[in-house]
């Protein structure tokens, strides 16, 4: 006789988002006021006197930066409107910050929406791997960034920064290596594969679900597509990603600027390296509280303001990580009159 194990995952859910919410207030509310030596009304009070003409300064930055990402996903999906790119882009993230661990449920969304555009199972799964990869090298890389700038304009680096970007340096070389080698070389490749092939059976095992079938085949033929669409579309994969990460990266000054933090070019790097790597933590939707708290705490390290860097800090998560829900739901309502039944519509042509 089966067991229904539906009310069991709910409830299992329930307690996982009721923890990581638990765990996001406790990081906002306490821990981020204490590492800057700030408090929240002071920080509502900065905050309060930035413009509207600031703001929405700050808006068309950030929506520059979001289109600018739409190159990196339509050269790994082509025939992907730029449009589509920034609704996928939206409806993601907006997923992604509502639920603890939800880039899997992001995920699922978007492919669901990409299928509505018209491409196969099999370019959707490519573009999903080589976009994920690339965006979280990218952000892995990001602490050598901080780090050389600091080192480049002779700043005393703290022991903890120099530690959060040896760590995110040593774990972006390795994983650059490790792909580059599967990709460039088969004996490599092969050994990659019968990894990720021993580790999907152990793990299906443990959490009681089927083994893939064919596993090998599929990430053989995988790699393959994977090599085509790097030497194809290699520039706008390149130069999306830098672009983006640049606007994010003024963004984030101006973020601090508008509050009157005057930090230097090499610290406000260093802040914003550390906050991006730290969005890869999964205990919170996105990474939030441990992004803020981190960055708040680098910042403060090297000689920013307490008030100003928590409430420049906040600003630049509200568009990061606040916004985008709202946004996600309009663009998957946007996505929804695109894709309605009788409406014509065909993919952008390739080439």
């Amino acid at each position: 006789m089966s067991v229904d194990r539906r009310p069991q995952r709910t409830w299992t859910r329930a307690v996982r988002v009721a923890l990581s919410s638990t765990l996001l207030v406790v990081l906002l509310a306490f821990v981020l006021p204490t590492v800057t030596g700030s408090d929240w009304r002071s920080t509502m009070a900065t905050l309060s006197f930035v413009t509207g003409w600031q703001m929405a300064a700050l808006t068309a930055l950030w929506l520059v930066g979001l289109w600018a990402f739409t190159f990196v996903m339509a050269a790994s999906l082509p025939g992907l409107r730029k449009s589509q790119a920034l609704a996928l882009q939206f409806a993601g993230s907006a997923v992604s910050n509502l639920l603890p661990a939800g880039g899997a449920v992001g995920v699922a969304v978007t492919w669901s929406m990409m299928r509505n555009y018209g491409h196969s199972h099999a370019a959707i799964g490519l573009f999903t791997v080589v976009t994920g990869l690339w965006h979280n090298l990218a952000r892995l890389a990001l602490p050598a960034a901080g780090l050389g700038a600091l080192l480049l304009v002779g700043s005393q680096v703290d022991e903890s920064v120099r530690t959060a970007a040896v760590v995110g340096i040593a774990i972006t070389l390795a994983v650059i290596a490790l792909v580059v080698a599967a990709l460039l070389h088969e004996g490599a490749a092969r050994w990659l594969i019968s990894v990720i092939t021993r580790a999907s059976v152990w793990l299906t095992r443990l959490i009681r679900r089927p083994a893939p079938q064919d596993l090998p085949g599929l990430l053989g033929d995988l790699r393959g597509s994977a090599r085509e669409l790097l030497r194809d579309g290699r520039v706008p994969l390149v130069g999306g990603m830098l672009v983006y990460l640049t606007l994010q990266g003024v963004l984030f000054w101006g973020c601090l600027a508008v509050v009157g933090n005057d930090l230097g070019w090499a610290q406000v790097t260093a802040g914003y390296a550390t906050g991006r790597m730290l969005t890869l933590v999964i205990l919170t939707p996105g990474g939030a509280g441990f992004a803020e708290t981190g960055t708040a705490a680098v910042l403060v390290a090297l000689g920013g303001d307490p008030t100003a860097t928590m409430a420049g800090v906040l600003l630049f998560s509200f568009f990061t990580f606040a916004l985008e829900i709202p946004g996600g739901a309009l663009a998957y309502l946007w996505h929804l009159r695109q894709t309605r039944p009788g409406r014509p519509w065909s993919p952008e042509p390739v080439g």
